[in-house]
């Protein structure tokens, strides 16, 4: 969850011109697995595959051939900018909406002509990212005393509510823009206002300056269609009085009068070349160019540079801007790097995967600024090959998945498949990287920054494709749910209804609500050369229905355990249907009831002069109708009802009494958990109901408070939690600002009750509780019973990573195993919390020392605390991360992970069923591991394919340059192995030194990373 805003959030930025639906709010991801793609059957040969920049394409896609210094050092092609600066003014005097009651003849108008998007739209309008002043300057005759000046005007405003705004505004001296009225949406204003300017306030020393001000967002407008308008604003029959005189102007004359346009200061452009950057990455380094935005006065004069206050690793210890840079504090920073425009390199080839390397370090504590980075893209078809018209690159619009990244610190490759996101018949396209300082839109407004983001070794390939193109986010798909009466009345079964909704919250926060969207939405794209959509996409489904329910199916499907759904055109805020966008729905009524499960996928057809192909989402159909096993199928794809109720044979009812909730859904962890339920005998759908968080990392809205009501979940007794290593948006506060579903108060709630038992496991899971407001602290401090010490437990206990965990003797709940392992380590380091008991709170186990010492630390590794007749348990680790203690003196009969579930499962009452041990195969996942490792001369690579497919695996050096391809061919399913020995694919022997190898297969990618010793 995210910490409590502290301020009135007026209006918030937003990323870029985007694929999603129009009006959809911006969303944080921490990492890049919250997109889902589909795909057809066809498999990509190597040799189809055009590399276009990187190590073997035309284009240059690292800097090592860059100057390292304040020249900014860009190579020939790539380019940067401050999107905060406008270079152009959109003001004039015009008679455009002179029939708007109020503004007659001229006025001053902030527009454009643009295009009209749809029939009933003008021919004008306003873009994405403006920033446009009119402004009223005057000298006062005597600035040692003070002035009045008063402002009445006639306005018309038409812009995007809640995120693109017209103000009225002034100047004084050494400060920045200050608003006295603000208008959004569309009406007509009776300006009225004043300000009084001191001795010493004055501009420049003696002149009032006040101004109209127009400022939009980076989505939404007429730009991409998504906002049709008349224009931002008209001002007409403006007076400003200064002092006792007026200045009149009506704008007949045709100018402006007493008024002129004016620029903006931008925050500036601080893209530069750096060499030799530090970090905090435990695992990865980059010493090679790459370029960053530090703010160490040089690369941008005049702001004299931004110092850390904690993370001092960058140059000299400066950091990316957090006050503004040149535009002071109000502003906040946008800065741009643009590949080269590259041309399309073969018109037959449709496919197109962009990949690059990010340092990030957003961390999203309670100071933090919000400095998150971004990523987007861009084409244009400049001969009209797609009979649609000519346009210019530098004209369009850059699209993206809607999402601001955040997390780390550390390295991490980013790949996007942005196949759909291109123009048809395009012929040229570029990529651009952002640092966007977006994080006082959500309440991160501090100034405890960092030197990153920095951005290195770009890679661009293009590829044939066999079929439309499907993409969604996990937002933006079917979430798990529980009855809409908010409670279970076994008096009234047939009023259980579940409704089918997107994760995602679609209301704005000053709405004040927890509004899921009604359809799920998915950007269906044909995306062949040539081709058209053939038929409608539809929605398959198949249905494991709880009979208990069945006498009350009344929808349009009646008893029908399995069906299609036919989408329809996806309609933004705006009213206007995104012309990619499709929207899928299942009845809200009489269809899904409490221990229904449902499986579902998108397909789609397109056809070029009757070639017809097909592509489903997810691609993988395997396991699609097998409800024998919760991983049998793709869990994204998978829809809960709960609970689980049926009777009890005695003319009640019963239902599992142990709820899984997976707050890092679909993001890790699963066969972990699974695997440990069916260890010690507990099936799902009878000893447990399962409800996961879809997109987890947003915070949309959709964790257990955004969906159950006391009533609903009042049934079960136990509790088992997971928000793998999130460190915010885990338990939801109902900040509506940020993450709008309650989940402190159902929770505290359901804990009230008494005889209640909750398992609690997470990486930073306390420290952003600690961080997030008033309840979610008393949740920690008094169900919990911990306090916080720091969110890294590691630099406490003798920089372990991998820290064996002893439990405590005697203390009566974890009772079967001694020790394990909370295992931390690369290729990303995990940051515990350290956290101590408090409030009567009881330690459960403890971290041993590097020798393997008890006593070291009064730090818990696992604690207890009794709140009335309710028990809490919980791990400052999650608990995919307990590991099996290799120095144990005897191996347990289950793994440690299974062995510390049972124990805790056990203390609250709940016995596991050795008869019932699942002997359902988890389904075969796409793996791979090497040894020895370190190596010297020879390591065995070792993956285990799910079913048959193309298969690369590639070794890469630490600056991402290929350095072996060991396999890039169709492999059968299962288990098998290639030898490296070390050497190129020029056959030379390679330095010693780490390095990477990537196994890839289908969407699922996996990076590795082995050490050769000579």
């Amino acid at each position: 969850m995210k910490k409590v805003t502290m301020f009135a959030c007026v209006a918030m930025t937003l990323v870029f011109a985007l694929s999603s639906v129009a009006g959809e709010l911006p969303a944080l991801s921490d990492g890049h697995n919250s997109v889902l793609y589909g795909g057809s059957s066809f498999v990509k040969a190597s040799g189809d595959t055009i590399d276009v920049m990187g190590p073997s394409g035309t284009y240059q896609g690292d800097f090592e051939n860059a100057v390292c210094d304040a020249s900014k050092g860009l190579p020939v092609g790539w380019t940067s900018y401050d999107i905060t600066q406008p270079t152009v003014t959109h003001w004039s005097v015009s008679t455009i909406n002179n029939d708007i009651a109020g503004i007659s003849g001229n006025s001053m108008w902030c527009g454009d002509f643009i295009d009209a998007c749809v029939a009933a739209d003008s021919a004008w309008g306003y873009g994405n990212a403006w920033h446009d002043i009119v402004e009223f300057r005057k000298t006062v005759a005597n600035p040692g005393v003070s002035t009045t000046v008063t402002v009445t005007a006639t306005l018309f405003h038409d812009s995007e509510p809640g995120y693109d705004y017209t103000y009225l505004s002034y100047k004084m001296a050494d400060a920045p823009y200050a608003d006295l009225q603000s208008w959004d949406g569309a009406g007509t204003a009776a300006v009225n206002n004043s300000v009084t300017y001191l001795p010493g306030e004055y501009e420049n020393g003696n002149e009032v300056v006040i101004m109209f001000r127009f400022k939009s967002d980076g989505g939404w407008s007429d730009g991409d269609c998504s906002w049709p308008t008349r224009g931002a604003a008209n001002v007409d029959d403006v007076t400003v009085t200064v002092g006792a005189t007026p200045y009149f102007d009506d704008f007949e004359a045709k100018g402006f009068g007493n008024w002129a346009t004016a620029f903006p200061n931008g925050v500036g452009d601080y893209a530069q070349i750096w060499c030799g950057l530090e970090d905090v990455d435990p695992c990865n380094t980059n010493y090679s160019n790459q370029v960053a935005f530090i703010d160490n006065g040089l690369v941008v004069p005049g702001t004299n540079g931004s110092t850390c206050i904690n993370w001092c690793y960058g140059p000299a210890g400066f950091i990316v801007t957090t006050t503004g840079g040149l535009a002071g504090p109000n502003e906040h920073l946008y800065n741009a790097l643009e590949s080269p425009v590259m041309p399309w390199p073969n018109a037959t080839y449709d496919g197109i995967i962009t990949a690059f390397n990010a340092y990030r370090h957003e961390d999203l504590t309670a100071d933090a600024p919000g400095i998150f980075y971004t990523w987007s893209v861009r084409s244009a078809d400049t001969d009209n090959s797609s009979g649609n018209g000519a346009t210019v690159i530098t004209n369009q619009p850059w699209l993206d998945r809607n999402f601001v990244y955040y997390g780390g610190p550390d390295y991490l490759r980013v790949i996007n498949n942005v196949t759909d996101l291109m123009d048809a018949g395009r012929d040229e396209f570029q990529l651009q990287v952002t640092a966007y300082e977006l994080g006082y839109a959500w309440g991160w407004d501090g100034d405890d920054g960092y030197p990153a983001p920095y951005f290195d070794n770009f890679n661009v390939k293009v590829f044939p494709v066999n079929g439309p193109s499907i993409v969604t986010r996990e937002l933006d798909i079917a979430n798990d749910n529980f009855p809409e009466i908010g409670v279970i009345d076994t008096g009234n079964l047939g009023a259980h209804s579940v409704r089918f909704d997107m994760a995602n919250n679609i209301s704005l926060a000053a709405h004040l609500r927890n509004d899921p969207g009604d359809t799920i939405v998915f950007d269906v794209v044909p995306v062949r050369s040539g081709s058209v959509l053939s038929g409608t996409p539809t929605l398959h489904w198949t249905m494991d229905q709880n009979p208990l329910f069945n006498p009350y199916r009344t929808s349009v499907y009646g008893a029908a355990t399995s069906g299609t759904s036919l989408g329809t055109p996806a309609v933004g805020a705006s009213g206007i249907p995104d012309p990619d966008a499709r929207a899928f729905d299942l009845p809200d009524t009489g269809f899904f009831f409490p221990g229904d499960v449902i499986h579902y996928y998108i397909e789609a057809f397109d056809d070029v002069s009757g070639d017809i192909k097909a592509a489903t989402s997810p691609a993988d159909l395997t396991g699609y109708g097998d409800f024998s096993h919760p991983l049998a199928y793709n869990s994204s794809y998978i829809v809960h009802a709960l609970p689980t109720l049926e009777s009890d044979g005695f003319g009640g009812y019963k239902q599992p009494g142990l709820l899984f909730l997976n707050d890092f859904a679909n993001r890790g962890g699963e066969a972990e958990w699974y695997g440990a339920f069916d260890n010690i005998g507990l099936l799902a759908g009878r000893d447990y109901d399962i409800y996961y968080t879809n997109g987890p990392s947003s915070g949309v809205g959709n964790g257990i408070g955004g969906r159950a009501a006391i009533g609903t979940i009042s049934g079960y007794g136990d509790i088992v939690y997971t928000s793998g290593d999130l460190g915010v948006n885990t338990i939801a506060n109902g900040d509506y600002d940020n993450d709008a579903g309650d989940d402190v108060g159902v929770l505290t709630q359901w804990l009230d009750l008494g005889g209640k038992d909750m398992f609690l496991t997470g990486d930073d899971l306390a420290s952003d509780l600690a961080q997030a407001g008033t309840a979610t602290l008393n949740f920690l401090q008094s169900y919990m019973g911990l306090s916080v010490f720091s969110n890294d437990v590691r630099p406490l206990i003798g920089g372990q990573a991998t820290p064996t965990v002893k439990a405590i003797a005697g203390n009566g709940v974890i009772t079967n195993i001694s020790t394990w392992v909370a295992y931390g380590g690369c290729l990303g380091i995990n940051t515990f919390d350290a956290v101590t008991p408090t409030g009567g709170g009881v330690r459960l186990a403890e971290f041993l020392d590097p020798n393997g010492l008890a006593g070291a630390y009064t730090f818990s590794a696992a604690t207890k605390q009794t709140v009335g007749t309710s028990r809490v348990v919980s791990t400052p680790y999650d608990f995919m991360f307990i590991y099996n203690d290799p120095g144990a003196k005897a191996p347990a009969p289950l793994s440690a992970r299974a062995q510390v579930l049972k124990d805790v499962l056990s203390h609250f009452g709940i016995d596991s069923n050795p008869g019932d041990v699942s002997d359902v195969p988890v389904p075969v996942a796409f793996s791979s591991k090497n040894y020895p490792n370190p190596f010297n001369p020879t390591t065995k690579i070792e993956f285990t394919m799910p079913k048959a497919g193309h298969l690369t695996l590639k070794i890469y050096n630490v600056r991402g340059e290929l350095v072996r391809t060991l396999i890039d061919e169709v492999r059968a399913a299962g288990t098998d192995h290639v030898m490296w020995d070390g050497t190129s694919d020029l056959g030379s022997s390679v330095s010693s030194g780490v390095y990477f190898y990537e196994a890839r297969y289908g969407d699922e990618v996996q990076v590795q990373k082995m050490a050769l010793v000579k």
